[in-house]
């Protein structure tokens, strides 16, 4: 099992195995316990403890869980660390909605253009299912709000590749949580496989980009952060013509 990488003091990336690549879980370690941030794909939490135990934590540490959408690698796990931790879960309400019911993903879902979008899409359906156990959100969070934790985390909706995705800010770093708004891929910025609604997709990177950063967080790919604000921009003026 990998262990955590120290991105910069108090927060840590966690890169977990999924069907045909990996997603990134996120711990933020504060004096008074542990902020978690997705779940991982389904293993009974074995992961995301794993991790936690390689940095001294316990179970009992992690007070919150923040699972930024409802797909199965980000939110595979919430039942069973919500039991495990006793921690309270954050997620927008309309992706909430679907964990409640264990829906791991929406009958609007595609691929986004390209080939190789459309063969891991139709791949990963058939590898990846499409339900979860399901799993009560304790608190939902809308586009504005700040999560009290970590001296506030900037909650902003980010929809297009899932209607309730959200990201984080956390100002006192200067760190920005993209979800899977968008993903690093080989050597650089990539749309993410799976989309909802490309328009939503492009406004939710423009929403991204007021936000001033110096370290760029994906649910895919490495943490980016020589020169991160400038290539997110780049990136963001391409998507949108």
């Amino acid at each position: 099992m990998p262990a955590p990488r120290l991105i910069l003091p108090g927060l840590y990336e966690l890169s977990l195995p999924i069907p045909l690549g990996s997603v990134n879980v996120f711990f933020i370690l504060t004096a008074s316990g542990v902020i978690l941030i997705d779940t991982g794909y389904p293993d009974r939490g074995a992961g995301a403890l794993a991790g936690l135990a390689a940095l001294g934590r316990k179970p009992e540490d992690v007070q919150h869980i923040i699972v930024t959408h409802h797909h199965i690698d980000h939110a595979g796990n919430v039942a069973t660390l919500q039991s495990r931790t006793g921690a309270t879960v954050w997620m927008h309400p309309l992706d909430a909605e679907l964990v409640a019911q264990g829906q791991a993903l929406r009958s609007t879902a595609h691929s986004a253009a390209g080939w190789v979008n459309r063969l891991a899409f139709g791949v990963g359906k058939w590898l990846m299912p499409a339900t979860i156990n399901p799993a009560r959100v304790d608190r939902l969070v809308t586009d504005g709000a700040v999560i009290p934790v970590a001296g506030g985390l900037n909650v902003i909706h980010i929809p297009g590749h899932s209607a309730g995705q959200i990201g984080l800010y956390w100002l006192a770093q200067q760190v920005l949580f993209a979800a899977d708004a968008v993903m690093y891929r080989g050597k650089g910025l990539q749309s993410p496989i799976v989309l909802e609604d490309e328009t939503a997709a492009i406004t939710s990177l423009a929403r991204l980009d007021r936000y001033q950063f110096t370290t760029l967080c994906f649910g895919h790919g490495p943490v980016l952060s020589e020169n991160a604000a400038a290539a997110f921009h780049r990136y963001v003026a391409v998507q949108a013509g």
